[in-house]
C-alpha cells in the first residue's frame, strides 16, 4: 500500500496543479477516451478508467492497464470598468493572465479474480485550479504596494489534489455488480498577492506568500453498473474529502484553512443505436456548497465588525452546487479505430456579488466541445487521444469593495489527453 502511495505522490509531483475545464475544480473526464465524449463515459466500460469513474465497472472490464497523459492549456483576463470610488478599487482596464500550460499524468490497472470479483488500482488527479497574473502597476492602490490585481504584487492561486485508490468490485447478477474505492488523497495549495488584506486577517502571517503547502486526507466511492445487451448504466457516490488544514495559509481561507474536497453525485447511460455506433449521457453534480472556503460569500473583512479571513464565517468563492451534463458518441469506424466526439454544459458557479475574488481565480467554463479516436496499435494495445476546448465565457459581476467598478472575467481552456491502455 505504502508504495501504492508512493508512486501516486510521485505522479502529483511531476503534475501541474491546474485542470478545471468544466467549471470549479473538476477536469472533463480523466482519461483520454472520456475528454473525447465530452466527459461523458460512466456506463462505457471499456478500459481500466472504468474503475475511476465508476468502481463497480471494474468487474465488466477485466484484466487492463491504462496509462495516459493531460496536457492543459490555460488564459484568463478579466477587465475593469469604472474609476473605483471604495476602500479596495481594481486597476482600471483589462488585465490578462500569464498564460499556463500543465501536465497532468494518470494511471489505473484492473484485475479480474474470478467469474465473480475484481480489483484495481489508481492514481490521477481529480481537483485543480491554477492562475497567475503578473505584478503590473497600479495607480489607485489605497493600501498595499503599487503593484499587481490586489495590490500585493503577482497575484497566484494554485490548488491540486491526486486520488490513491484501492478498488474492490463484485458481481451481484450477470448484468449488475458494486463497487468501493476508498482513496488516500494528497494536495496542495499555494497563493501569492494578497499581502494587502494583512490587516484584515486572522493570522496575518499566515495569508499569503508562504510558498507551497499540502494536506493528507481521505475519502471513498462507491458505485452500481448494470451492464446489459446494448444498454448499460451507472450511478456513484462520492463522499466528500476529509482533508487536513492549510497551516501556511490558515489567515486566509476559512475555517483556518479547513480545505476539504466536495463530494460528488453522477449517474450515466450508454446506449447502442447500431452494432458500430454509441451514445452516452452522464449528469454530474458537485456539492461545492458543503465547503465553506469555496461556498462562504464575500464579505468585506475590511469594514469592522465584518469576519475576519480565516474565521469561520471569513470570505470565500461564494460558490454554488454544480451540475454538469456530458453529452457523448463513438463510431467504431473499424476493427481497429473508434472515433469520438462531445459536448458538455455546466451551471454557474457564483452569483455576480462574488466576483472579486472569482476574478483572480476564473473557473467559469460552462461549455466544453471535445473529439477523439482510438487506434489499435497491434492486439491487446491501443493509443487513445482526446482533446476538449472550453468556449471563452464572459461573466459579469461589480466589485464589492468599490461598487462602481463592474468586472468582467474571462477564461479559456484548452485540454488534450493521450494514453495507451493494454488488456490480457
Amino acid at each position: 500500500m505504502w508504495r501504492a502511495a508512493g508512486l501516486g505522490l510521485a505522479l502529483c509531483a511531476v503534475a501541474g496543479t491546474a485542470w478545471a475545464s468544466n467549471g470549479g475544480l473538476l477536469p472533463t473526464g480523466i482519461s483520454a477516451k472520456d475528454k473525447g465524449m465530452g466527459g461523458a463515459g460512466m456506463a462505457i466500460a471499456r478500459d481500466a478508467v472504468a474503475a475511476i469513474n465508476n468502481p463497480a465497472a471494474t468487474v465488466v472490464v477485466g484484466n487492463q492497464f491504462t496509462l495516459g497523459l493531460t496536457i492543459l492549456y490555460e488564459a484568463a483576463q478579466f477587465d475593469i470598468s469604472g474609476a473605483g470610488t471604495g476602500p479596495f478599487p481594481l486597476e482600471p482596464g483589462k488585465t490578462d493572465n500569464n498564460e499556463r500550460w500543465f501536465s497532468i499524468p494518470f494511471l489505473s490497472a484492473t484485475y479480474r479474480i474470478d467469474d465473480r470479483w475484481a480489483v484495481g488500482f489508481s492514481a490521477y488527479g481529480l481537483f485543480g485550479l491554477g492562475v497567475a497574473y503578473p505584478q503590473h502597476p497600479r495607480s489607485n492602490c489605497t493600501v498595499g504596494i503599487p503593484a499587481g490585481p490586489l495590490c500585493g504584487g503577482k497575484s497566484t492561486l494554485d490548488t491540486s489534489a491526486l486520488f490513491v485508490t484501492p478498488t474492490l468490485a463484485y458481481r451481484l447478477t450477470p448484468e449488475i455488480s458494486i463497487g468501493v474505492s476508498p482513496a488516500l488523497v494528497y494536495s496542495r495549495f499555494e497563493a501569492k498577492g494578497f499581502s494587502a488584506f494583512g490587516p484584515a486577517s486572522s493570522a496575518p502571517g499566515d495569508l499569503t506568500n508562504n510558498g507551497a503547502d499540502q494536506a493528507f486526507g481521505y475519502a471513498g466511492k462507491i458505485g452500481i453498473h448494470y451492464q446489459g445487451d446494448g444498454f448499460s448504466a451507472g450511478v456513484t457516490y462520492q463522499t466528500e474529502a476529509n482533508m487536513q488544514r492549510y497551516k501556511k495559509y490558515r489567515g486566509l481561507l476559512p475555517e483556518g484553512a479547513n480545505f476539504d474536497l466536495p463530494a460528488i453525485l453522477a449517474a450515466g447511460v450508454a446506449y447502442d443505436l447500431a452494432d458500430d455506433y454509441t451514445v452516452a449521457v452522464d449528469f454530474q453534480y458537485v456539492f461545492y456548497s458543503d465547503v465553506p472556503a469555496l461556498a462562504n460569500r464575500f464579505v468585506n473583512p475590511l469594514v469592522p465588525g465584518n469576519p475576519a479571513l480565516g474565521t469561520d464565517n471569513g470570505a470565500g468563492f461564494g460558490w454554488k452546487d454544480q451540475w454538469t451534463l456530458h453529452l457523448g458518441t463513438e463510431h467504431r469506424y473499424s476493427d481497429t479505430l473508434a472515433l469520438r466526439a462531445g459536448y458538455s454544459y455546466t451551471s454557474r458557479l457564483y452569483r455576480g456579488r462574488d466576483s472579486l475574488l472569482n476574478a483572480v481565480a476564473p473557473a467559469i467554463m460552462r461549455h466544453n466541445i471535445a473529439a477523439g479516436f482510438s487506434q489499435e496499435l497491434f492486439s491487446g494495445t491501443t493509443l487513445d487521444f482526446g482533446i476538449t476546448y472550453a468556449l471563452p465565457l464572459d461573466q459579469y459581476g461589480s466589485n464589492p469593495l468599490s461598487p462602481d467598478q463592474r468586472i468582467r472575467s474571462t477564461h479559456g481552456i484548452l485540454e488534450g489527453a493521450l494514453g495507451i491502455n493494454y488488456a490480457w
